[in-house]
């Protein structure tokens, strides 16, 4: 676990995939982990993520070079 309020990428993905649709921009100004960020490239959504802390934005980051 990364951030202390992470939730769970399949969350995201069900939450993205039944508000959205492909192609749509998500926005995410608390990204912490990135996991919305995460969810919405696999859903095919792209994707803006925003945090104040310099520490999640480079774990986000991370998290998206791998996905």
């Amino acid at each position: 676990m990364i951030h202390p309020t992470q939730k769970p990428i399949e969350l995201m993905r069900r939450l993205i995939t039944a508000t959205t649709s492909e192609g749509d921009i998500v926005l995410d100004p608390f990204c912490g982990s990135g996991a919305t960020c995460i969810a919405a490239a696999q859903e095919r959504r792209r994707y803006i993520g925003i945090d104040i802390d310099a520490y999640y934005c480079r774990k986000a980051r991370q998290q998206l070079k791998t996905q």
